[in-house]
């Protein structure tokens, strides 16, 4: 098979790396430098005999967008609705972790649990439909709303903040930036509200509880669609399939201020940032 890199940035390259502990056959990498480079890439991939390409990041699932006789697994692309990757030759692997786990760790360590804001930009029905079906699941009301900037955001968290327990922050840089995320933290810890982020980095800046993705795990479901996508005329299946695995860090520091006691099932998960 044909991998293409959006660049060489460690969330891209360490799927890359998994890809070839796992995978079996002969594997070509491509890695897209400027953007003046795409056409001449997407030529090289397009001619390559190997059928079925993996696109890792919103650059290169772009580039293989553009491909014919091809079919194409993406994955590390959060906003794909957005983008209209989804073909019946090009499905993808979600990006971000299962919100199911997310949920029931938090559940677990604060049984209270009953309101959980997110804001996000548009056209994330898929995450919102398995978000709001792992809220269901553990009896908490999701309340969901949409933005345009990162400004938006933050407005519309304060709007918000008196009527949740609290934020479920999603990774959406269309709606986020690095200030946006200091802002709505430093509120957070002023109005002890919980939030879980999606880098334990944030934990240092009052995140309760983080939920990453693994590299692993990532490589195992786009393998899984790979290996679907060679026996078939094109790629088969859901458009975007689940991870199975959270990588989970619950930030003590936060848990004491916030009065929380961490209940003995979940001392593995803990660090202090």
């Amino acid at each position: 098979m044909v991998v293409l890199l959006s660049d060489g940035s460690p969330a891209f390259a360490g799927v890359q790396r998994e890809l070839r502990k796992k995978y079996p056959l002969p594997m070509e990498t491509y890695t897209l430098g400027s953007e003046t480079g795409y056409s001449a890439a997407q030529k090289k991939i397009q001619s390559a005999p190997e059928p079925v390409v993996v696109a890792i990041g919103l650059p290169a699932a772009r580039v293989a967008r553009g491909l014919t006789d091809k079919k194409v697994i993406f994955c590390q692309v959060f906003n794909y609705e957005d983008e209209d990757l989804v073909t019946p030759w090009m499905k993808g692997v979600a990006a971000t972790p299962p919100v199911r786990e997310q949920f029931r760790v938090w559940k677990t360590l604060y049984p209270k649990l009953s309101r959980v804001g997110v804001i996000t930009g548009k056209n994330l029905h898929g995450l919102m439909k398995e978000a709001q079906a792992a809220a269901a699941e553990y009896r908490i009301r999701l309340e969901h709303v949409e933005a345009r900037s990162d400004k938006e955001t933050i407005y519309a968290y304060k709007q918000l903040a008196p009527k949740i327990d609290g934020l479920w922050l999603a990774p959406d840089n269309r709606v986020l930036s690095r200030d946006a995320i200091r802002d709505i933290l430093a509120y957070s810890i002023k109005e002890g509200k919980q939030v879980t982020v999606f880098g334990r980095d944030l934990l240092g800046l009052g995140g309760l509880i983080s939920a990453e993705t693994g590299y692993a795990d990532i490589a195992d479901q786009v393998l899984a669609r790979v290996r679907q996508a060679q026996r078939a005329s094109g790629v088969p299946g859901d458009p975007v399939v689940p991870l199975t695995r959270a990588v989970i860090s619950i930030n003590t520091v936060m848990a004491k201020r916030l009065g929380i006691a961490i209940p003995r099932g979940l001392a593995g998960l803990t660090h202090a940032p």
